[in-house]
């Protein structure tokens, strides 16, 4: 449990690494219809992973924001919802962000 509680931050930390290194929108994997594009070619779905780095820029489209932890256990779930409220947050911080800008 002391390590998932661990690694969607790190993880969070990874993928906003990323993002100021110079991605873009694009970056987060995922397209408009929620599957997820691997460099390697395709995935269905996509890992929980690329999901908690979309996640910590904002970027979570709603479509995969409601697959995470449906077929889990508890601990699964956990992780799930915890995804959810951090690309939450930070789509918030990035308003209140664009707001102060305008």
């Amino acid at each position: 449990m002391k390590l998932i509680a661990l690694s969607v931050p790190l993880v969070a930390l990874a993928a906003v690494g990323a993002v100021v290194a110079g991605g873009d929108s694009s970056s987060c994997g995922y397209n408009e219809d929620g599957t997820y594009m691997s460099a390697d070619g395709q995935s269905a779905f996509g890992t929980m992973t690329a999901a908690a780095a979309c996640a910590a820029d904002g970027k979570l489209p709603g479509v995969v924001a409601a697959r995470p932890g449906v077929l889990g256990d508890e601990e699964i779930r956990h992780r799930a919802e915890e995804i959810k409220k951090m690309d939450a947050k930070v789509r918030r911080q990035h308003e209140k962000g664009e707001a102060g800008q305008a």
